[in-house]
């Protein structure tokens, strides 16, 4: 990381600071902070939201094996967790249209930010 603060361009980082949602419940926000504070936080950073009814229909139409957090009830918690650790910093995206309007709104905000 610190050497590609040199170069230009785009480096996408998928759940690592919204990961400590996975952390029981109470031990989630200092995880979140823990992260927060040893990690660079991004310039843009991305909260897809899904509501856990539709990520379950997804996943159900995949053709995989469904591993240990694809329950409703898991995906519930987790979403209810991750978005207390959310703050003014994230910009939060709903994906449970289906359809290209998320995208649509992904790429309008990185146009926004001059990303793309």
């Amino acid at each position: 990381m610190r050497g590609l603060r040199k170069q230009e361009g785009t480096v996408i980082f998928v759940r690592y600071l919204i990961g400590a949602a996975y952390l029981p419940k109470p031990l989630a926000p200092y995880g979140y902070r823990l992260f927060r504070n040893l990690l660079p936080f991004p310039d843009i950073a991305l909260f897809i939201d899904i509501d856990p009814k539709v990520a379950i229909r997804r996943i159900e139409a995949r053709d995989h094996t469904r591993e240990m957090f694809e329950t409703e009830e898991k995906l519930t918690d987790v979403r209810e967790v991750a978005k207390s650790l959310l703050s003014g910093e994230w910009i939060v995206i709903d994906n449970s249209t289906d359809g290209e309007e998320p995208f649509k709104k992904v790429e309008m905000i990185l146009h926004e930010m001059s990303v793309l």
